[in-house]
């Protein structure tokens, strides 16, 4: 199971995702009277739509490496995955709209990582899916 390359892939898309609820997306100052961001860093415990979909996605990485005897089950998983990060990204964007002035924090790229583990996570295990479609016309 470790060896294959997409449970790396899935394996940095957790460990991405776990640690933007520690790591700040956004920071600056906070414009008044706004609602759904809590102090001059943006994280994922900010806001129940953020903390939502972190969880989902981490939830789906995580489940999609322990998935790896059943190839359409994992792709399926991790295309759902590969959405929800990619929602998680276009929140993150909306919320940063409540700063009046700050910067992306190093750590955004974290959810970028995200995205970048479940794409090439894909990739592996629709290369799998043609190698061993590859090793049955052999036969």
């Amino acid at each position: 199971m470790i060896q294959r390359k997409q449970t790396l892939w899935l394996l940095l898309s957790t460990i991405s995702s776990a640690l933007t609820f520690k790591f700040p997306f956004y920071t600056g100052l906070v414009a008044p009277n706004t609602t759904g961001v809590e102090g001059p860093e943006l994280t994922a415990t900010d806001n129940i739509y953020l903390i939502l979909l972190s969880v989902i996605v981490v939830a789906l990485s995580a489940v999609t490496i322990f998935l790896f005897k059943d190839r359409k089950k994992q792709i399926r998983f991790s295309l759902i995955g590969l959405l929800c990060s990619i929602g998680l990204v276009a929140v993150y964007f909306m919320y940063t709209r409540n700063f009046s002035q700050g910067t992306f924090a190093l750590t955004s790229v974290l959810t970028l990582l995200i995205i970048i583990g479940f794409f090439f996570a894909i990739r592996g295990i629709r290369h799998d899916q043609k190698l061993i479609k590859d090793l049955n016309r052999l036969r």
